[in-house]
């Protein structure tokens, strides 16, 4: 079973990874806007485990009552709606604009709803929520750029190798940048999707990220957050 999972999600090694450095070298940011992002990190390994358990084996389905869905797909839904918030919040806080604060608000108050619509159009237990995904995706990268132009009104330079914030930010911007549109071609098109290897793609862009934010974990001072 071991051997079996690591074939198949391989890339989960690099979450786990990444959770020990996050916490390894909590000290630098403990009491910083990222002081909950070990947990973020650690419920996207248990959520990666999870969703591995319940595509490749019904009888783990069952014993979560989730004996009616064929697919893991509520769990990425779910996991969405904790994931892309918790980054909202991050760039709200570290964003001192309060014209831009209230665009990401009013920004997220948008995400959640197009969730929302999306379920209507699709069984959130059966389906990903793609489309809604592609949303928030957008609009995480556009948070993003409001953090740097904040940083620009305050003449302060875009490269800070020793700023948690900037390797965070740079591998968020990658990961999603291309991820909801690799996803949605698969939807739409899984024949070309797997022939292609475009899951190998996107496994690779799960690993750059967590390679992007051990640098970031490793490099990071106390005094050039923010």
């Amino acid at each position: 079973m071991f051997f079996e999972f690591i074939n198949q999600s391989y890339f989960v090694v690099f979450n786990a990874l990444t959770l020990i450095v996050s916490l390894k070298t909590y000290g630098k940011y403990f009491d910083t806007a990222f002081k909950y992002l070990p947990i973020i990190i650690a419920y996207t390994v248990i959520n990666e485990l999870l969703g591995y358990f319940l595509l490749y084996y019904p009888s783990f389905r069952v014993f979560l009552d989730f004996q009616d869905s064929q697919t893991n797909h509520i769990i990425y839904n779910i996991f969405d709606l904790i994931y892309f918030p918790f980054f909202y919040y991050v760039y709200w806080k570290l964003i001192t604009n309060s014209q831009y604060k209230k665009i990401i608000f009013m920004g997220a108050i948008l995400v959640f709803t197009g969730y929302l619509i999306n379920s209507f159009f699709r069984n959130p237990m059966n389906y990903g929520l793609l489309y809604a995904y592609a949303i928030a995706s957008a609009f995480l990268i556009f948070s993003i750029v409001l953090y740097y132009f904040d940083k620009r009104h305050k003449k302060i330079n875009f490269f800070q190798p020793y700023n948690l914030v900037f390797w965070v930010s740079i591998a968020l911007v990658i990961f999603f940048t291309f991820s909801p549109f690799l996803l949605l071609f698969g939807f739409h098109n899984p024949d070309v999707w797997y022939k292609l290897k475009f899951q190998t793609i996107h496994h690779f862009l799960i690993i750059l990220q967590n390679i992007l934010f051990i640098i970031g974990f490793i490099k990071c001072r106390k005094r050039a957050f923010g």
